[in-house]
């Protein structure tokens, strides 16, 4: 999520994750801005995230500090935490494998 009021968003998957950062692999069509919102819808947690490269469809990001959404947010986070109140009820986590 990022823009005006975070009003813009595009699905991806997360490939990787660490306790540092993510892979994500999106549309090479999405132009990510420098920095950005990752929700983690399962986990019910936002990233504030820097860009660090983009390879095509996949992108690398470090993150910033992590939000908890099942908590209350600061106002400017406060469009993720209703978005991912929106999105978890249709959630079906694809199986691994």
């Amino acid at each position: 999520m990022f823009g005006d009021k975070l009003g813009l968003w595009a699905d991806c998957v997360i490939r990787d994750m660490s306790a540092s950062g993510a892979k994500i692999e999106l549309s090479q069509l999405v132009k990510l801005p420098p920095r950005f919102l990752l929700m983690h819808l399962s986990d019910g947690v936002a990233f504030e995230v820097v860009l660090k490269w983009r390879r095509g469809d996949l992108a690398g990001m470090a993150f910033e500090k992590r939000h908890p959404l099942t908590e209350a947010v600061e106002p400017r986070l406060e469009p993720v935490r209703t978005a991912w109140k929106a999105l978890m009820p249709g959630f079906t986590p694809k199986p691994q494998g």
